[in-house]
């Protein structure tokens, strides 16, 4: 399983804290984005997001 930021983001950065490999960053001061390449799909920021701004994905 893989995840990614939809709208919502209010930028508390409880998903960049929790992120084991650091595979999500700020956008534009906006929103933050999740690295598909460095996640390891452990859903930490899923799990700790408090708007529900991250979404599960399932990836091929």
């Amino acid at each position: 399983m893989k995840y990614t930021v939809s709208g919502g983001c209010v930028l508390c950065l409880m998903c960049v804290y929790e992120c084991p490999v650091g595979a999500i960053s700020i956008r534009e001061n906006e929103t933050t984005v999740i690295d598909k390449e460095k996640c390891l799909g452990c859903g930490k920021c899923y799990k700790n997001c408090q708007t529900g701004a991250i979404v599960k994905t399932e990836e091929n």
